[in-house]
Order: C-alpha cells, then structure tokens, then sequence
C-alpha cells in the first residue's frame, strides 16, 4: 500500500505543509477540551421533572438544554410522551421531534409560567 495512505503520510507528503501549519495542527489537537457533566443537585432534578410534567399535561412551550461534549445544546419544543423504561422524553418541535435521554438533560425551562 502508498506510504501516503498509512499513520501520516498524507500530510508529511504534501509538498503545500509547511512546518509552521504542522505546528498549528498539533496544537490546536492537544487544546481541544471537552467538558464534563455537571453534577445536578436532587433540588434542580425535582425543577426539571415538575417542568417536564407540566409541558407534558398542559402542553407548554419549554427550553431543554442536553449536555453535550463541547457544549450545551438547546431544544424548543412541547414534551409529548415520556419513556420511565427507557428513561426518555419525546420533544415534539417545529420540524419534527426528537427522544432526550434523562440523563443528559442539564435544565428545562418553561417559556411562560411554571417554575
């Protein structure tokens, strides 16, 4: 097989690399930081259950944030069907819907009343 095609070979092959853009590309790998889950306390846990119950029976707007690794990632939408085998939620959006695992559900906000 080309040498080209093994480990590295296609950037130490191309004449177009210079040592400075080698440099870079090593650095910016080893400044790539990914973030941890935040530990949610049994008091915001309860905040986002009872906002979840009331998206679910009252059908209101709310704002999911799901942890991801490089950051929180954000969710309109009205919850529609709730999974305790699965431990999942079903956000119904404009374009769609999408199942949310419990787990990585960081907060819940509701977009008028609730808590």
């Amino acid at each position: 097989m080309s040498k080209k095609l093994e480990a590295n070979g296609l950037w130490e092959s191309s004449r177009m690399m210079l040592p400075q853009h080698k440099e870079r590309i090593i650095q910016h790998r080893t400044q790539v930081h990914y973030l941890t889950k935040p530990l949610i306390h049994e008091d915001e846990w309860e905040i986002i259950t009872q906002n979840i119950d009331m998206s679910l029976n009252y059908t209101l707007q709310a704002t999911f944030a799901i942890f991801t690794e490089s950051g929180n990632r954000y969710i309109h939408g009205i919850v529609t069907s709730v999974s305790t085998f699965g431990k999942k939620i079903k956000i119904e959006m404009e374009n769609g819907f999408e199942w949310v695992d419990f787990d990585q559900l960081v907060a819940v906000k509701l977009e008028e009343g609730g808590v």
